[in-house]
Parts: C-alpha cells; sequence; structure tokens
C-alpha cells in the first residue's frame, strides 16, 4: 500500500521550489477507479462531511418525504454542510418548527456561522454547518418512532440505519469506527469504496429527488463562498460536488458517470479550490480560469503556480 501523499500543487519563485501542497486525486469511471496519484485506493479515510449525502439517503428507504411533505430546499439542506447564512436558518427553523423538534432535541454545539456577512456575534447551533444533518436525523427519529436520546450514539437505531444504508452503498461493513466535528459516528473506509458508494447512489432512482433537490438548490446545499455550490452552479448542474472537512471534495460527472475525489493532507479551502478547478478543466468538464483564483500580492504574480498531476 501507499502511505505517501503526492505534491498536487507547487510554488515556484524563480524556478526555485517555495512551497508544496500535499494530498491524493482519484479518477474513476462507472464507479472504479482507473488512475490515481497519492494514497492507495485501499487507503482508509473518514469521509467527514463528505459522508452527509450518503447519511442522508436513509429518508428514500421510507415516506418520510411525502407523509411530512418536505420540500426540495428542505430535503438538499439534510445533506448541507451550509454557511449559515440567513436563507439557511430559515429553513431549518421552519422544518423544525412543524415537526415540533425544538433546540434541546438537538446533541449539537453553537458554532458561527462559515458566512460573517450578516453575523452579529451571536453564536447558535441553527448556525453550525452540520445542523441540517441533525435535522435530518432528528426527523427520521421521529418518523420511525425512535427515542431522540443519545440519537448521536453509533448504538442508537438511528445510526444502525445509516451504517446499514453505507454499507448496502460500498459493499463493505467498515470495522473502522469514529466521530466527526458534530459528534454522530463514522464509519472509515477506502477511496475505492467512496467512488462506489456515490456511483451506486446516482445509478438508482429512489434517490434521485436528493441528488436532484440538491442540484436545484445549490446555494441551499452549501451557500455563500462554498466550493461545492460554486461548482454546481457554474457546470449548470451538470455535475454534483460536495466538500468535507480535512481537504476532501468528491465531484460527479453525471452525463459520463465519472467521479473526481481529491483528498489533501490539511483542511486548506483556498488550495482545495485551485487543484480542483484545475483538475476540472485538464478534464474537460469545466471551463474555467484558474488564474482568477491564484493568490496575488501585486498586478503580476510573483509566484508561478505549478499543477503537479494528470489524467
Amino acid at each position: 500500500m501507499n502511505n505517501s501523499a503526492k505534491v498536487l500543487l507547487s510554488l515556484k519563485r524563480d524556478e526555485i521550489i517555495d512551497c508544496c501542497f500535499f494530498g491524493s486525486i482519484y479518477f474513476a469511471k462507472n464507479g472504479r477507479i482507473v488512475n490515481y496519484k497519492g494514497y492507495s485506493p485501499e487507503n482508509i479515510f473518514f469521509m467527514r462531511s463528505l459522508a452527509k449525502p450518503l447519511q442522508t439517503a436513509i429518508i428514500a428507504d421510507c415516506d418520510i418525504i411525502k407523509d411530512y411533505k418536505l420540500t426540495n430546499e428542505e430535503i438538499a439542506i439534510f445533506s448541507a454542510s451550509h454557511s449559515g447564512s440567513p436563507k439557511h436558518i430559515k429553513v431549518i427553523k421552519n422544518l423544525a418548527k412543524r415537526l415540533k423538534i425544538k433546540s434541546s432535541d438537538f446533541i449539537l454545539k453553537a458554532a458561527e456561522p462559515l458566512d460573517k456577512r450578516n453575523f452579529n456575534g451571536h453564536k447558535t447551533l441553527y448556525h453550525n454547518n452540520c445542523c441540517a444533518k441533525h435535522l435530518m436525523m432528528l426527523s427520521m427519529c421521529k418518523y420511525m418512532g425512535f427515542d431522540y436520546k443519545n440519537y448521536t450514539s453509533y448504538k442508537h437505531p438511528l445510526q444502525k440505519l445509516i451504517y446499514k444504508k453505507q454499507t448496502e452503498l460500498t459493499n463493505y461493513a467498515s470495522k473502522y469506527l469514529s466521530k466527526d466535528g458534530c459528534g454522530t459516528p463514522l464509519w472509515g473506509i477506502n477511496a475505492k469504496q467512496i467512488v462506489l458508494a456515490y456511483y451506486n447512489l446516482f445509478q438508482d432512482k429512489k434517490y434521485r429527488i436528493i441528488i436532484n433537490s440538491i442540484l436545484k438548490n445549490p446555494e441551499i446545499f452549501g451557500g455563500y463562498d462554498r466550493l461545492d455550490s460554486d461548482i454546481i452552479k457554474k457546470s449548470k448542474g451538470k455535475l454534483f460536488a460536495k466538500v468535507g472537512a480535512g481537504g476532501f471534495i468528491l465531484i460527479y460527472n453525471i452525463k459520463n458517470n465519472e467521479t473526481l475525489l481529491i483528498k489533501l493532507t490539511e483542511n486548506n479551502n483556498p488550495i482545495r479550490k485551485l487543484i480542483a478547478y484545475s483538475a476540472l478543466k485538464k478534464l474537460n468538464w469545466l471551463d474555467v480560469n484558474v488564474k482568477e483564483y491564484e493568490y496575488n500580492q501585486q498586478k503580476e504574480k510573483v509566484a508561478k503556480y505549478c499543477y503537479e498531476f494528470n489524467f
């Protein structure tokens, strides 16, 4: 197994390498990785927020969408790492009120929003970018008749449903258990299984309402300055994208059934954006001027950006 990340982006000054950014990049067709650079596709990762659409997939196994009259925005936000803008808070609060789910039911800490433009300094749990995932979990608990108590425990029947869904989508029963930053269970899987899970999500018609809700509401799915929202909008819904903490982004080409998975060794959003857009341009998936996003302190760029991967 290759246990070394590779340089994906380097900066040169006068042809001398000034700094490097390491990670792994995987390209897949029809759910199978055909090319990669970095860690072996067998290397185990914890998906962080990349897991959210897979976790939300449990709502397709019952009639909660119909019975609770869930809107496209509400379905989309269930999988979101939202920026905590007023529109996100409104969707979350309205649904929670309709379902009579109280703020005290959430096992979640207050946080500052990612979108600071209208932030007044008062942190709430609704600003937390995992709040909508927790609302999905509480909504499912209510619908299935599960106790709200300890719904974040891996032993809770809700989390057992999520584990079963991940096992179904990945064809792998993970034994690697950890927790996300918001306290919910994370089951470790490798790059091959991440790619396969998303491929299966897109191939099964019963999940189409989840995917379509996200594609129709990219701002609800992420929001201000969120890379996944930007990619969906720029591609006009031809590409699906989801970010995750720890330098993750997965992009799915819906027409070609091809997947791009990127995992950096650090949580660096600007560098992740540069690498993702460069990769999309090289794959001819998206015509984007990467240079517009390259950091520049002067009228002319001092450093030369080198994207050190091909497909």
